[in-house]
């Protein structure tokens, strides 16, 4: 990790993979309705395999394992909780796979964390008390299976997000904290990110007081991701009010509606390759890429428009 850290202080652009999951719908993998895409690689291993290997040819320089819905407590609501260790060590295993077949310059496996529950959990979010113990197991075997950093992904509140980077760290690994933010109803305030979902008994966040409570548990890198492309501006505003460290964004595009990504009115990658740059110049975004809905083409243009450092 010497290297990349290297390449951050050196002020260079980092480029991450797209959207893993929804790469692998459109790869004609259906999505489970609990654990979306956490058991992918256990059904189609070669499609799992072959997505992270496209992303290293279009230029990524960081690929995401598909371990975002792989804690006990997301396995388990399809009675799996017995093969926890199994399945994520084999989605590491494809990614550094991956790497070994497709790349030419020097590639990262980033292990994927999250707090999300099961996917139609009402609370958008895991619960109780056993959490913090399955975060820490996950991040312990993605550790052990030979991750070079790990990814908090999609930090929503103030009681989860905590010990899913508490877990993180613990492995002594470069841990980046990734946000998901919305604009408020009224347009005048950035929020933590909910799904509109009439069911949820999570309120929305103020943005704001979310990252300054968070901040201080530290990482290498903070940012924005799985956002809409329109909120992750605002919300990279907030977020450089408190936090100074190297920072992150990538969108998302389309819409989820469970299980499926739609993927209608995605933002085309030149516009995208547009808004990434923007983040860039006016927010000192180093590292991007993509989310939901971005796919290989997405990275490529990122690849071959975007600078190579920091505007200084």
């Amino acid at each position: 990790m010497t290297a990349l850290n290297e390449r951050l202080e050196n002020g260079e652009i980092i480029l991450l993979d797209g959207g893993v999951s929804t790469e692998i719908q459109q790869r004609g993998v259906a999505l489970d309705r609990e654990v979306w895409s956490g058991i992918a690689h256990r059904t189609h291993p070669d499609v799992v395999r072959e997505v992270h290997e496209d992303y290293i040819r279009a230029g990524a320089q960081i690929i995401t394992t598909n371990t975002f819905s792989t804690a006990r407590h997301v396995l388990e609501s399809i009675g799996l909780q017995a093969e926890v260790k199994a399945i994520n060590r084999e989605a590491v295993r494809l990614a550094q796979a991956a790497r070994d077949n497709a790349a030419t310059d020097e590639v990262f496996v980033a292990g994927s964390m999250s707090s999300t529950p099961g996917l139609n959990n009402p609370r958008q979010m895991a619960m109780g008390d056993k959490a913090a113990a399955n975060y820490r197991e996950l991040a312990d075997t993605l550790a052990e299976a030979g991750v070079d950093l790990i990814i908090a992904e999609m930090m929503l509140d103030f009681v989860n997000a905590p010990l899913v980077i508490e877990a993180a760290l613990a492995t002594g690994l470069p841990v980046w904290v990734g946000y998901s933010a919305m604009l408020a109803d009224d347009g005048a305030g950035v929020m933590s990110w909910r799904m509109h979902n009439a069911a949820s008994t999570i309120p929305a966040d103020d943005f704001g007081a979310l990252v300054a409570a968070i901040a201080p548990l530290g990482g290498a890198a903070a940012g924005v991701m799985h956002s809409q492309i329109s909120d992750t501006g605002p919300a990279l505003e907030v977020l450089g009010r408190h936090w100074s460290g190297a920072k992150l964004a990538y969108a998302e595009t389309g819409r989820l509606e469970k299980p499926d990504w739609i993927f209608e009115e995605v933002c085309s990658p030149n516009a995208y390759a547009a808004e990434v740059e923007r983040w860039i110049t006016e927010y000192g975004v180093q590292i991007v890429g993509g989310c939901c809905g971005t796919g290989p083409e997405h990275i490529r243009i990122l690849k071959e428009q975007l600078p190579q450092r920091l505007p200084i």
